[in-house]
């Protein structure tokens, strides 16, 4: 059970003057107290771990409020952020020089509202490092006294606090007497004060070390996590550079696999083998001019003849090697044909026909088309 260590800051705190009462609690008990200067040394780590560090300032400079949780609220965060915008509307001071903290309404609806000066927060919090103490929590010593409507007098450490119900003032004769009266004030023994700091371990009502004041995490280094992320940080470049050489590997790949479909597109287009070096010649001079034999020019002519003789289709062309267009054509009659064979040899190109019937009674001429006289 992790335990906890409770010491009383001064309302004045100097450097010079270290001593402070101190609380050590751990399975639900008081099990060593103390006022002295060298209580520092209870705030080092337990053999179970973590000491959990809670610091009760002083009841004049804290002032404690307790309202009904405001009926136009919509959830308890708002009635706690409505009570410090009230305690803030109360104070005398200019609001830029407070601390004002609010805790969530309480089972009857209360909101206990604690406000602070600046100042003080940041005395007690340099007094406290300067003896190396970070304390985790920052609670009001007067909500340890018990909220009933009977008049208590408790001293805790070097303070005694007078109060009952949602009032506690300082143990100041002329102050006492204009708020109690005659009123009876019992004297709390001091196991009712150990069972009320064993409840502020457990669970404080509200505390003071929050926004501005919040305590900062430590950056623990973990060496062996450092040792990982240092390890991580070297295999980023091999890593990089493995990227690089398998894109490398890959475009190699895909570079090789093009290589061998130009050459294959070549030698089909041209009818004998060729390196991928003289591929692009050959096939520029195979598809080029018409004085050089190529494709398209006898390719251009067939399909400006087929588009001016609707009635004709083609249902085979093949280019050879030897630079002849070969196909099949069809139509209802051989006379369409006839007339684009003879408009391609006007156009100075070489054709032989062969004509045959199809099954189904068209009119079929296997042609070869090729430039030159």
């Amino acid at each position: 059970m992790t335990e906890t260590l409770i010491y009383a800051l001064p309302e004045v705190p100097l450097a010079e003057q270290p001593a402070a009462h101190w609380w050590r609690i751990a399975n639900g008990a008081v099990v060593a107290s103390g006022s002295d200067p060298d209580w520092p040394t209870q705030a080092a780590l337990t053999a179970e771990g973590p000491l959990r560090i809670i610091a009760l300032a002083p009841v004049a400079a804290v002032r404690l409020d307790f309202t009904e949780a405001s009926t136009t609220a919509v959830s308890p965060r708002q009635a706690a952020a409505i009570a410090r915008v009230a305690a803030v509307e109360q104070s005398i001071g200019d609001p830029a020089t407070l601390h004002i903290v609010s805790a969530l309404p309480d089972r009857d609806q209360q909101v206990a509202t604690a406000t602070v000066a600046n100042g003080a927060m940041l005395d007690w919090l340099d007094w406290s490092n300067s003896l190396g103490v970070d304390p985790d929590h920052i609670v009001p010593i007067a909500t340890l006294l018990p909220g009933d409507e009977n008049w208590v007098k408790a001293l805790i450490g070097s303070e005694t606090l007078v109060g009952r119900h949602h009032l506690i003032l300082p143990d100041e004769p002329d102050l006492v007497e204009a708020m109690v009266g005659d009123s009876p004030v019992e004297t709390l023994a001091p196991d009712a004060i150990d069972a009320a700091l064993v409840l502020a371990a457990a669970s404080s009502m509200i505390d003071l070390r929050t926004g501005r004041f919040a305590k900062r995490r430590r950056v623990v280094i973990d060496r062996d996590r450092v040792r990982e992320l240092a390890l991580l940080a070297a295999s980023i470049p091999l890593l990089a550079l493995l990227w690089v050489l398998v894109g490398i590997a890959k475009l190699n790949q895909s570079s090789d696999r093009l290589d061998a479909e130009t050459q294959r597109i070549a030698a089909t287009t041209t009818g004998r083998p060729s390196t991928i070096e003289a591929a692009a010649i050959d096939m520029a001079q195979s598809l080029g001019s018409a004085a050089n034999g190529g494709m398209t020019p006898v390719l251009t002519a067939l399909l400006n003849g087929l588009q001016a003789e609707r009635g004709i289709s083609s249902t085979q062309i093949a280019y050879r090697g030897d630079g002849t267009l070969a196909g099949t054509l069809a139509a209802p009659t051989m006379p369409e044909i006839n007339r684009l064979l003879l408009a391609l040899q006007r156009d100075g190109y070489r054709v032989t026909a062969v004509p045959r019937q199809a099954a189904d009674g068209r009119s079929m001429v296997e042609v070869t088309i090729r430039s030159g006289p």
